[in-house]
């Protein structure tokens, strides 16, 4: 009994380790599970390079508040619930949710985590954007800065959060603003 006792320490000092890129939060414990944890996973140089070159977009030939309204649509066609704009300060907020397995496969693991002790899988993620736009150096051109970030959440209620570095990502957004600045309604 007295090594079990001993041991357990040792087990909560090897919880708290995580990778030097990731900043742990609300550290819920391995072997007596009290919490949940959230861990932010800091970029490596290659994805923060790749961050740094997919972030920034020009638009030619509209207004802040124009790019705000087709911002405002674009998003609303990416599948985004939550959009937030605030034409002052020049800046879009929008956040979606997805589900990442199905109903009846939730309930399933929920069933089977009731009997088994399971180790959580994720099963839905959220997608946060915020868009900062600015007038450009010339005449009608705005200059956009996206910052993505995605929330994934496994089936114990622990999260990872993560700076999107996908190119695409970013190129899709982009393009759907040219496109609904392109077509007003």
């Amino acid at each position: 009994m007295k090594r079990i006792f001993c041991l357990l320490p040792l087990t909560f000092c090897l919880a708290a380790w995580a990778a030097d890129n990731e900043q742990m939060q609300g550290q819920g414990g391995r072997v007596l599970r009290y919490s949940a944890t959230q861990v932010r996973v800091a970029p490596t140089s290659e994805e923060m390079r790749d961050y740094l070159q997919a972030r920034d977009a020009r638009l030619e030939g509209a207004s802040v508040a124009a790019a705000l309204q087709a911002g405002r649509k674009a998003f609303e066609r990416l599948g985004y619930k939550r959009v937030d704009a605030d034409a002052d300060y020049g800046v879009i907020r929008a956040e979606k949710d997805e589900t990442l397995i199905s109903e009846a496969r939730q309930v399933l693991r929920g069933l089977l985590k009731l009997k088994f002790p399971l180790p959580g899988k994720p099963d839905h993620q959220t997608t946060e954007v915020l868009l900062t736009l600015k007038p450009g150096g010339q005449p009608r051109q705005v200059l956009l800065r996206a910052n993505i970030r995605q929330t994934v959440w496994d089936s114990n209620g622990n999260s990872r959060t993560l700076l999107c570095s996908d190119q695409a990502v970013y190129r899709q957004l982009f393009d759907q603003l040219s496109d609904a600045l392109a077509r007003p309604n």
